[in-house]
């Protein structure tokens, strides 16, 4: 379990970004996979190794007999008794479906590792993801709070202005109505906080009491966004999924290539060693040595079978590699043209809620001295709710799209995605 530093006894703990992308780094099932796959392709190319490893074998026979010959009415006993050992080693020497082979596993070991990688950018983009729906839940909530104790204000400023007979009963209703209203919208945003939360826990591999913590803000992303055509060269050059459809091509090869080298010839030694031994006679021993070569002429078509199956795997692995291609470049214009719709939207924002919010409190005035109506603040109290609570939207979804970006153009988190133990 990996604590997190800086906790407080008695307080709720405080976990950082950072320390959410370590702690996944150390926890997360889909990352510890990825790494079991890069061992297990690891032993790919040994396993080429073994087709030119020699085999020994041994052997061990025990024989009794016992024959009983009639003659003249007197039966006649025969006993054998005889052992026999062997030892036999086979070392091939020519095998031309190992170099494809092995050169297979060193390619599976490279996709693998980039695979490794690839997983771990996505899950700590999973992580970000998590991390700042809960701060943006958090942020909504607290504004929730505010409209509600604006709509409480709201409903006793016109029950004193019906107390002094200003306005009638309807704006009491009113203001109460709109005060149900924010307790409701309140009861739902905590709830999706609640369950916002729970996501971020889970992805966490947080358990028990360490499902208590909080969410700190991190530092907004200020780095220069760049072109489009800077950050799609930028994809093409570093994104993992790109390389590993690139390798696969070259996988593809080599698996022809295998069959292939199943119409060459074989060869190999063999040498073998007896030892007999009889109760009734003299041991022996004996040796043979054997070079021997295999031409394979016809093996029932399944070669050619197998060599044209490989030759459509290598264009299937084409095609994937085409569409990878415009996969690449359509996450980067998806995501940058994100970035930008968001960052001329939030300046639009801004300048609407300081409007919203000037326009509520002039109205209030206006209300308070019988120049507005209830329904005119309660549409304002709205009107000002909704454009706060679309701005803090905006704003984190900016910080994610930014990431988002990076992620996209195999930037996001680089150094944690480089430096992760590799074997």
């Amino acid at each position: 379990m990996v604590a997190f530093p800086g906790m407080a006894a008695g307080k709720a703990r405080v976990i950082s970004l950072e320390q959410a992308y370590d702690r996944t780094l150390a926890s997360d099932q889909s990352i510890r996979i990825a790494y079991t796959e890069i061992l297990k392709a690891k032993l790919l190319p040994w396993s080429a190794l073994t087709k030119f490893g020699p085999q020994i074998s041994a052997g061990v026979s025990y024989n009794h007999v016992e024959t009983t010959t009639q003659y003249d009415n007197n039966p006649t006993l025969g006993i054998l008794d005889a052992q026999n050992a062997n030892l036999s080693l086979n070392q091939p020497l020519i095998d031309f479906t190992f170099f494809p082979a092995f050169k297979l596993g060193k390619l599976t070991v490279q996709s693998n590792r980039l695979q490794y990688q690839l997983t771990i950018r996505n899950v700590l983009f999973g992580v970000a993801k998590a991390y700042y729906e809960v701060l943006k839940q958090q942020q909504i909530v607290k504004l929730d709070k505010n409209t509600l104790e604006l709509a409480m204000n709201q409903l006793q400023l016109s029950q004193n202005q019906y107390d002094a007979g200003a306005v009638s009963k309807v704006d009491i209703l009113r203001a109460r109505s709109s005060v149900e209203g924010a307790q409701q919208v309140l009861i739902v945003d905590q709830n999706i906080l609640e369950s916002d939360r729970n996501t971020l826990a889970n992805t966490l591999n947080l358990h028990g009491k360490d499902r208590e913590f909080d969410v700190e803000q991190p530092a907004d992303a200020v780095a220069p966004v760049g072109s489009f055509e800077e950050n799609l060269a930028a994809a093409y050059a570093s994104r993992e999924d790109y390389k590993i459809s690139a390798i696969a091509i070259q996988q593809s090869r080599e698996q022809k290539n295998q069959v292939i080298g199943q119409y060459a010839p074989t060869a190999g030694v063999q040498f073998t060693q007896n030892w007999a031994d009889s109760r009734d006679g003299p041991g022996s021993q004996a040796w043979a040595g054997l070079l021997t070569v295999q031409i394979p002429i016809f093996t029932g078509g399944q070669r050619e079978i197998d060599l044209r199956n490989a030759h459509l795997n290598i264009d299937e692995a084409k095609i994937n590699f085409e569409t990878t291609y415009k996969t690449v470049e359509t996450d980067v214009n998806t995501t940058w043209l994100q970035v930008e719709t968001l960052r001329e939207t939030n300046v639009s924002l801004k300048a609407q809620v300081d409007a919203d919010e000037q326009n509520y409190q002039d109205l209030q005035n206006q209300y308070e001295a019988g120049a507005a109506t209830s329904l005119d603040t309660q549409s304002a109290l709205i009107q000002l709710a909704k454009s706060r609570t679309n701005l803090v939207t905006q704003t984190f979804q900016y910080q994610v799209a930014r990431r988002d970006l990076e992620r996209a153009i195999a930037a996001f988190q680089n150094p944690r995605v480089k430096n992760t133990r590799v074997p």
